[in-house]
C-alpha cells in the first residue's frame, strides 16, 4: 500500500537548485479530495520558501510534525525586506494547512544581532487556541528567516463564540467553587485571572475557560482549572507549582560570611535590595513555618526579613541571608550574560519567602515568587542555601514569561531541564566551576545531590531516549516525567558545554529558550531551536552547531553531524553533489541518519528504457527519479517491502537524478544496493557520406525491393528520405537493423526525414499490393556514429555530419529538408 507523506523530508537538506519541486506522493487518489488539494497548496507555498532560500543561496531546512501533517520549523531565506508578518502568515497558511482563524502578534522582541522576533497566537472566531503560537523571526533588514512553533490545522471555521455562556467572572467563581477549601477575601496573592481558549478536551475542540488562582495556604497553590464555557464543568483541575525534585541524604552546610545590599527604614534594616538597576525590587520574606494545612491562613508571603544592626547573623536569618544573596546574584547572571532585566525582562520584583512549612526538602516557583522549604535537620538544610536552586526556581519564571513550556510530559522535561542548565551556568559564573550537580550544597552528610548533570544514571535518571520513561500526567507521575526524563537533556547539555565551553553554549541555550521555544514544545522542538540559535549566534555549521546536533545525537535526539565513515558516496545529500552512476553496476550505500538522503545522477545517450531497482532494503526507504532541473518524473514508495523499482522511458540524451531517502527518518548502518540501466551516453560524432537511391517512378504493383547502407564499427547509421510517398494504409516502407528486426514502419505521403538505428546496418525495404502506385522514395544522405572516420567505402564523399548542418543553415538532423523533387516526380500511376 502506498504511504501518505511529502517528499519534502529532503527540504531538511540544503538544495542547490532552485527549481526543484516538492512532489505529492502518489497515494492522494486514495483521500479525499480536500486533503490532496490541502498537500498541493502546501507544497507549493513550501517551493516557493525553497527557491527563494536557494536564489539568496541561503540554507534551507524543514523540521515536521508528522501526526499533524505541518512544519514545525522552517528556517532559510522566507520573505522579502521588511515584510508584514501578519500579512506574510496569513498568505502561507496553507503551510499549516489552516482554513479559517488569523494570527495576532502578543510580543516582539529585538536582539542583539539585530534579529526580531515575533511571537504570535493562533485565534478562530476571536478566541485564540490553547498552545497554538508560531514565532515569526526576522534578521536586520526585515527578512523572514525563520518560523518555528505549534498550529492547529484541523480546526473548523465557525460560530465558536455563540456557544460561549459564560462570563469570565462565572469562570473564577466556578474554579474558586471547586477548591478544596473555602477560600476568602486574603485567601489569593495575586489577583485570579480567566481567560478563554479554544480547547482540545477529549479530542474534541471546545470553548474553555483557563483559570489561575494563586495562594499560599492551607497549601501552596498555583491551581488551573479547565472549565467548559458553554455548561459551567469543570473538565480538568492541575497544581502546577514548579517544584525541584525531592531530596534525599545531603552534603554540608555553609558558615560563609555574605556581603548584602539591605534598606533602611525607621531604624529597621530590610532584605530589600534596591542597587539594581530594575523597576522592582528583590526582596526576602520569612514565612514563619505557618503554610501548613493545621494553622490559621496566612496568604501574605510572611513577614519581611528585619535588623536593627544590620547584620543578619542569627540562625533564623540564615535561609533568608541565602536566598537574598543568591537571587542578587542570579539576577545579575542573566542581566550580564544575557542583557535580561528580572525575569519578565521588565525589572520586576524578585520575591523569595523562606521557611515554608515544617521539615519540608523541597523550592518551588509559585507563578509570582519562589519559596524555600528549610529541609528535615536531618539530611537536608534549607535549600535557599544552594546556588543553583535558587537560579533553578528563577529560571522557571523566566521560563514562565517566554517559552512558557506547559509543566506535563517533553514540554514540562525541557522547563525542568533548562531550568537545571541555568542553575549550573550561573554556579559556575559565581564559583568558577561546576560539580555538574544540582542541589548538593544542600545535604548534610554529603555524597549526595538532587541530580547529575555528567550522569543521571547514578541517581537513577535515564541519560538517554532509549530509556525515556513514559509516565502519567499524576502528580505521582511525576506529571508525565518532567524531573525524570529532564536528565536525558541535562546529559545533552553536559556534551554540549564540556565541548564548546559554558559562554557560548550558556547564550545558545538562552536564545533558544527565550526566542524560539513555545508552550509545547518536544525534544525534537528542543534540538531545531538550539540548532538556529548556534546558526544565528555563530554561523551555518559551526563548530558551535556541530556541538549542539553531536551533543543532542549522544543522548538519542536527531543525528550526528559525523558522517559514519562507511557511508559511501557521502557528501551527496543534494543534487548538486550526487554521485555519478554508469548503466548496469550495482552500488552500495547506507542511509546513516534520520536526515540522510542519498542523491545519484546518470546521463543517457539517447532514447530508450530507464530501469531502476533499490533492493535490500534494511528498513522502509523510498526512490525517486528527477529530470534535469529537479523536477520529479516518477517514484516508488511502497511500504513494508525491501524493494523499490522505477521503469521510466528517455525520451532522448539527458541528465536525470536519483534519490533514495529513508521513510519518516528512518536510517541503518546495514546497507541498501541501488542499480540502475539506460541508454548510455556515447562517445563520438556523426559523420555524413552524399548517395543517391530511387525506387522505381512510380514504383509497380506487388514490387519489393531494399536498400541496405552498412558502415561496420559504426555505433548507429542512419538514411535520409528526401521524398517519400506511397499508398496510405496498403504500400510500406520497413526499417530494419542488423539483426533484421523492424524498426519502424512507414507510408503515405512523408516529409523529408531521417531514420537511425543502432548497430552498424540499415535497410529499407519497400513492400506494395496489386493496386494504385505511388511515387516511392529517394534516398540522398546516409551518416553514421563513430569516434572516428571509417572507411568511405563505394560513397564518393565523407564530411561530419555537424558540418553538413551548418552548411545548410540547419540546427539538427531532423530540420534538414532536401530539395523537392517536383509535382512530375509525384504522379500517380
Amino acid at each position: 500500500m502506498k504511504k501518505s507523506k511529502l517528499v519534502s523530508l529532503i527540504l531538511s537538506i540544503a538544495l542547490t537548485l532552485g527549481v526543484f519541486l516538492l512532489p505529492i506522493s502518489s497515494n492522494v487518489n486514495a483521500e479525499p479530495n480536500k486533503v490532496k488539494e490541502d498537500k498541493s497548496k502546501q507544497l507549493q507555498k513550501l517551493n516557493k520558501m525553497l527557491e527563494k532560500s536557494d536564489k539568496s543561496k541561503k540554507e534551507f531546512k524543514v523540521s515536521w510534525d508528522e501526526k499533524k501533517g505541518i512544519p514545525r520549523f522552517i528556517s532559510g531565506e522566507l520573505s522579502d525586506k521588511n515584510i508584514d508578518v501578519l500579512d506574510f502568515l496569513n498568505e502561507n497558511k496553507d503551510v499549516f494547512l489552516i482554513d479559517g482563524g488569523e494570527f495576532e502578534v502578543k510580543k516582539a522582541e529585538t536582539d542583539e544581532l539585530g534579529m526580531t522576533h515575533y511571537r504570535t497566537k493562533q485565534s478562530v472566531d476571536g478566541i485564540p487556541v490553547y498552545g497554538a503560537e508560531l514565532i515569526i523571526h526576522t534578521d536586520k533588514d526585515g527578512i523572514i528567516t525563520a518560523i518555528n512553533g505549534q498550529a492547529e490545522p484541523k480546526l473548523e471555521k465557525k460560530k465558536w463564540s455563540k456557544s460561549v455562556k459564560l462570563s469570565n467572572k462565572d469562570a473564577i467563581h466556578v474554579a474558586k467553587k471547586n477548591l478544596s477549601f473555602t477560600p476568602d477575601d486574603n485567601t489569593f496573592t495575586a489577583e485570579p485571572t480567566s481567560e478563554l481558549f479554544l480547547y482540545q478536551h477529549e479530542n474534541k475542540w471546545q470553548p474553555v475557560y483557563v483559570v489561575e488562582l494563586q495562594f499560599l495556604e492551607p497549601y501552596l497553590g498555583r491551581e488551573f482549572f479547565y472549565i467548559d464555557a458553554k455548561k459551567g464543568k469543570v473538565l480538568r483541575s492541575v497544581n502546577r507549582i514548579v517544584e525541584a525534585a525531592e531530596t534525599g541524604t545531603g552534603t554540608g552546610v555553609f558558615g560563609d560570611t555574605k556581603t548584602l545590599n539591605t534598606y533602611l527604614s525607621d531604624g529597621l534594616y530590610y532584605l530589600h535590595d534596591t542597587t539594581k538597576p530594575m523597576d522592582g525590587v528583590i526582596r526576602t520574606y520569612d514565612a514563619q513555618n505557618t503554610m501548613n494545612p493545621l494553622n490559621e491562613f496566612n496568604p501574605s508571603p510572611g513577614v519581611y526579613v528585619t535588623d536593627d544592626n544590620n547584620n543578619f547573623s542569627s540562625s533564623r536569618q540564615r535561609a533568608a541571608v541565602d536566598a537574598h544573596f543568591y537571587a542578587g546574584v542570579v539576577y545579575d547572571y542573566f542581566l550580564n550574560n544575557h542583557n535580561r532585566n528580572s525575569y519578565d525582562n521588565n525589572g520586576s520584583d524578585i520575591i523569595s519567602s523562606v521557611h515554608l512549612g515544617n521539615n519540608v526538602e523541597n523550592a518551588f516557583w509559585t507563578g509570582a515568587q519562589m519559596v524555600y522549604g528549610d529541609g528535615d535537620g536531618i539530611n537536608s538544610h534549607a535549600l535557599s542555601a544552594s546556588l543553583d536552586v535558587v537560579a533553578h526556581e528563577l529560571t522557571h519564571a523566566v521560563t514562565d514569561t517566554t517559552a512558557n513550556l506547559e509543566y506535563e510530559f517533553q514540554s514540562g522535561a525541557l522547563n525542568e531541564s533548562f531550568s537545571d542548565v541555568f542553575g549550573i551556568l550561573a554556579e559556575v559564573e559565581y564559583e568558577g566551576s561546576t560539580e555538574w550537580l544540582l542541589g548538593e550544597d544542600i545535604f548534610i552528610n554529603g555524597n549526595d545531590a538532587i541530580r547529575s548533570m555528567e550522569d543521571p544514571t547514578i541517581f537513577g535518571y535515564p541519560d538517554h531516549m532509549d530509556d525515556f520513561r513514559v509516565l502519567p500526567n499524576t502528580r505521582e507521575g511525576d506529571w508525565g516525567g518532567v524531573h525524570i526524563n529532564s536528565s536525558i537533556t541535562n546529559k545533552a547539555f553536559y556534551n554540549v558545554a564540556t565541548n564548546i565551553g559554558f559562554e557560548k553554549s550558556g547564550k545558545i541555550y538562552y536564545r533558544a529558550l527565550t526566542s524560539y521555544l513555545t508552550q509545547f514544545s518536544q525534544f525534537d522542538d528542543a534540538r531545531n531551536a538550539l540548532l538556529q540559535s548556534a546558526t544565528d549566534l555563530y554561523g551555518e555549521n559551526s563548530v558551535e552547531y556541530n556541538a549542539i546536533a553531536d551533543g543532542l545525537a549522544a543522548v538519542g535526539i536527531g543525528d550526528s553531524t559525523t558522517t559514519p565513515t562507511d557511508d559511501t558516496f557521502e557528501p551527496n545529500n543534494t543534487l548538486s553533489d550526487a554521485y555519478s552512476i554508469s548503466s548496469g553496476v550495482s552500488y552500495t550505500s547506507y542511509i546513516s541518519t534520520s536526515s540522510d538522503v542519498d542523491f545519484y545522477t546518470f546521463t543517457t545517450g539517447g532514447s530508450g528504457n530507464i530501469s531502476i531497482d533499490l533492493t535490500s532494503l534494511p528498513l522502509d526507504y523510498d526512490l525517486y527519479l528527477f529530470n534535469s532541473s529537479g523536477v520529479e518524473l516518477d517514484k516508488s514508495i511502497n511500504g513494508s517491502t525491501s524493494s523499490e523499482s522505477i521503469l521510466y522511458t528517455a525520451s532522448g540524451a539527458d541528465t536525470f537524478y536519483l534519490q533514495v531517502v529513508g521513510y519518516n527518518g528512518a536510517n541503518s548502518t546495514n546497507s541498501y544496493i541501488l542499480s540502475a540501466t539506460f541508454p548510455e551516453e556515447q562517445l563520438g560524432e556523426w559523420f555524413y557520406e552524399n548517395v543517391s537511391y530511387d525506387t522505381p517512378h512510380p514504383y509497380p504493383n506487388n514490387h519489393t525491393e531494399t536498400y541496405t547502407y552498412s558502415k561496420p564499427g559504426a555505433q548507429q547509421v542512419a538514411i535520409h528520405f528526401s521524398s517519400f510517398s506511397t499508398e496510405a494504409n496498403y504500400d510500406f516502407v520497413h526499417i530494419k537493423d542488423k539483426n533484421g528486426s523492424t524498426v519502424a514502419s512507414y507510408d503515405g505521403s512523408q516529409s523529408a526525414f531521417w531514420v537511425t538505428v543502432d548497430g552498424d546496418e540499415i535497410s529499407a525495404t519497400l513492400e506494395t499490393d496489386f493496386s494504385i502506385t505511388e511515387y516511392g522514395f529517394t534516398i540522398d544522405q546516409v551518416a553514421y556514429f563513430s569516434d572516428g572516420a571509417l572507411a568511405a567505402g563505394f560513397m564518393n564523399e565523407v564530411q561530419t555530419f555537424d558540418e553538413l548542418i551548418q552548411n545548410a543553415d540547419k540546427a539538427t538532423a531532423e530540420d534538414y529538408i532536401a530539395p523537392d523533387h517536383g509535382p512530375e516526380k509525384m504522379n500517380q500511376e
